[in-house]
């Protein structure tokens, strides 16, 4: 049972060091024409066309995206893998200790560069990524995730209940110490006790947190540093990204087998619904009005529904009901109000594991070297008129 739960990041990795064979040597060039190889594509924002860019070693994967504060965007992979994309979209490959994947990423608001390892150990250097010193963890585990809070505080989390903080310069850490006797008190009473992996976060201006893994686990940091358990705690599919409100009250999970989870009254109460069947979704963000859902085979889920209006949730068979205001009901037959897209002449093989955006554009890397750059207007164009993008098919 434990081991359906292992968060899909290990799983890739277990993956690469058995079958793949990661090759050795300089940066190519390829176009999606090139069928010995998965391309990492660039959408310019001014004319939406496909161009040419350099291309890492055909079989890395990337497992973490983080945007720099030169608009430039560092990619993080396997063994040691790592990709500065400048804004001009040429790239530099920077290669660290290659015994270990890099799984997580993050650029502070003080000019340091984090990237978190598959050993317990953060990599980290400034802006110009010239020089690199690491720092080793009391626990050896994996790093998922890093989040910054208001204060210039960050929370990092990873496997085994590995959750630990720090302030700048970020050479000291600390472990945060959670009741999981508590939290997890039905899991560990059918299962045996075990600490979660905490595999992503997602905070607000408010300076709320949420922090998302196994068993359907959800916790929240408020403000003054108090936590609690919003959601999960039992034998159930884990959560792997989520989404929060400025306000707090809006929140939405994704996560194992197409789950997702909705909460309007921050956490009180939950409707859930299954994007797709045996598809992991690996996370969510919000553009504007646009919320997107990335995960297997490289699809991206959208939707233009807002839920500031939302009261209530019901579902009565294949029918939902939806009480909003001014006395009105909304009734749909639909299970999911998402629309499912790819991009044009992309392969439906692999993942899409992280994405980050900026206002504007949104970028997403995955598995065989993808990286992805696209913007708001073409999003907005795949959502209402799937005809007029030219970056976008439909893979329903």
């Amino acid at each position: 049972m434990f081991s359906e739960k292992i968060n899909i990041k290990i799983t890739i990795m277990r993956f690469v060091a058995i079958f793949w064979l990661v090759l050795y040597g300089n940066i190519v060039l390829a176009t999606d024409k090139n069928m010995g190889a998965i391309s990492m594509a660039q959408v310019k924002a001014v004319n939406q066309k496909q161009t040419e860019l350099p291309l890492i070693q055909r079989r890395d994967s990337l497992f973490s995206l983080t945007l720099l504060d030169d608009k430039s965007f560092l990619l993080a992979g396997n063994e040691g893998l790592l990709v500065h994309v400048t804004k001009d979209y040429t790239n530099k490959k920077i290669r660290l200790d290659k015994k270990a994947n890099l799984t997580s990423s993050h650029a502070s608001t003080v000019g340091k560069v984090l990237v978190g390892t598959t050993n317990g150990t953060i990599v980290m250097s400034d802006n110009s990524l010239d020089e690199w010193s690491s720092i080793s963890l009391s626990k050896n585990e994996t790093i998922f995730n890093f989040n910054e809070l208001t204060t210039g505080e960050i929370i990092l989390s990873g496997s085994y209940g590995l959750l630990m903080s720090s302030k700048a310069p970020y050479n000291e850490w600390e472990q945060v110490d959670l009741p999981w006797s508590v939290f997890l008190k039905k899991a560990w009473d059918e299962f045996g006790e075990a600490e979660p992996h905490l595999y992503s976060g997602c905070k607000n201006v408010r300076g709320d947190l949420l922090i998302v893994g196994e068993f359907g686990l959800v916790i929240k940091r408020d403000p003054a540093g108090k936590w609690n358990k919003l959601h999960g705690g039992s034998i159930q599919p884990a959560i792997y990204d989520c989404d929060i409100s400025d306000n707090g009250r809006e929140i939405l999970l994704v996560g194992q087998n197409g789950l997702v989870y909705q909460s309007n009254d921050a956490g009180l109460t939950w409707a859930s619904s299954k994007i797709k069947n045996g598809s992991d979704l690996y996370s969510v963000k919000k553009i504007k009005d646009l919320s997107l859902i990335i995960g297997d085979k490289k699809n991206l889920y959208m939707s233009t529904q807002t839920s500031g209006w939302l009261c209530s949730v019901k579902k009565i068979k294949d029918l939902s009901l939806i009480i909003g205001d001014k006395k009105n009901l909304y009734m749909s037959t639909q299970t999911s109000g998402w629309l499912c897209r790819r991009f044009a002449r992309g392969r439906p093989l692999g993942w899409f594991i992280d994405m980050t955006l900026d206002n504007q554009e949104v970028a997403i890397v995955g598995s065989q070297g993808d990286f992805k750059l696209t913007n708001y207007t073409e999003l907005m164009k795949a959502v209402e008129a799937l005809e007029k993008s030219k970056e976008f098919v439909s893979c329903e």
